[in-house]
């Protein structure tokens, strides 16, 4: 029994050295002007050149790809920061990123898609690992820990060893985003016949989101910044069944378990039929983002004028 156990650990010892020796000689191929994860440079400059009046919006992809935050700026007396780009970062990445950025008087709108707030949603190591390579500050939004970190020396080990295909897309891409954060390349090109990323609502177990977002409220009121939930754009194809109840049922626990957090509305206000979806079940075509925007800049109103009264 002993020499099985010895020849085990040998044997672990050696294939750990040799992933993290391989990993740390690949070098990934990418075009930092034009990979669509760099995109976080210019989100961040954004929100950093805007002095006053700052509209911040966090959240994954439905925000890159759903919402037209030039139209907020004509309609409402604000100054929008899209930070929207990957649901894969993790809420923790994008409540760690947003948190370093805010200053008093801020207005942070949380849209999240619905994995974010469950317990079992598993964050995307390889990709934050790539966030990390091209914009190395986000190290400070994402520490991985031993397994975490070991499954990105897996992630790049593997690579090693691989032919990389690399191309540069049209749409995801980093020079398809606007000044403010909304990615345009979309807006002229077909939809998909069928929406990817369909997948049912997991089990409601949000204690680890939960507490993020109390954290994150708790420095929001000490740093005199207002923070707001709202919902992200939903298929009415996917808002039917179980999905629809533990939707419901969320923002229940919402309501329950972060009152501190204002919601803007109801999820049912942005389930638009699937006509209005672009290629998967958070991203908007031209005219389901046009239509978002309208709804979004009546919700934001109240908001808006509350924030006029007191500043």
């Amino acid at each position: 029994m002993k020499k099985f156990f010895l020849k085990s650990f040998l044997f672990t010892a050696i294939l750990a050295t040799a992933v993290f020796y391989f990993s740390s000689k690949f070098e990934r191929k990418y075009h930092k002007e034009t990979d669509y994860l760099a995109a976080i440079i210019d989100k961040e400059n954004r929100l950093n050149s805007i002095d006053s009046n700052r509209l911040i919006l966090v959240g994954g992809s439905n925000l890159a790809f759903g919402l037209n935050c030039e139209l907020i700026e004509q309609k409402l007396p604000v100054k929008v920061a899209n930070l929207g780009l990957h649901a894969g970062l993790s809420l923790k990445f994008m409540i760690n990123e947003v948190s370093s950025l805010i200053k008093s008087g801020d207005i942070v709108i949380l849209n999240l898609e619905y994995p974010l707030y469950l317990d079992g949603f598993e964050p995307d190591i390889d990709l934050i690992q790539f966030t990390q390579e091209i914009y190395p500050k986000s190290k400070e939004y994402y520490q991985f820990n031993p397994l975490e970190l070991f499954e990105a020396r897996y992630e790049k080990f593997k690579k090693y060893f691989e032919e990389q295909d690399f191309k540069t897309d049209s749409v995801f891409n980093r020079k398809m985003f606007n000044k403010y954060g909304d990615n345009i390349g979309h807006l002229n090109k077909p939809s998909l016949q069928k929406l990817i990323d369909r997948q049912p609502i997991g089990l409601l177990e949000t204690n680890n989101s939960f507490s993020i977002l109390k954290d994150f409220y708790e420095l929001c009121e000490a740093e005199n910044v207002k923070v707001y939930i709202t919902y992200p754009s939903y298929p009415s194809s996917e808002f039917v069944g179980k999905n629809k109840d533990r939707i419901l049922q969320l923002n229940t626990k919402i309501k329950e378990n972060l009152p501190q957090i204002k919601l803007l509305n109801s999820p049912d206000r942005y389930v638009f039929t699937d006509d209005n979806f672009y290629d998967t079940i958070y991203h908007l075509n031209a005219k389901g983002r046009e239509k978002r925007t309208l709804l979004f800049i009546e919700d934001l109103k109240p908001v808006i004028a509350k924030k006029q009264l007191f500043f």
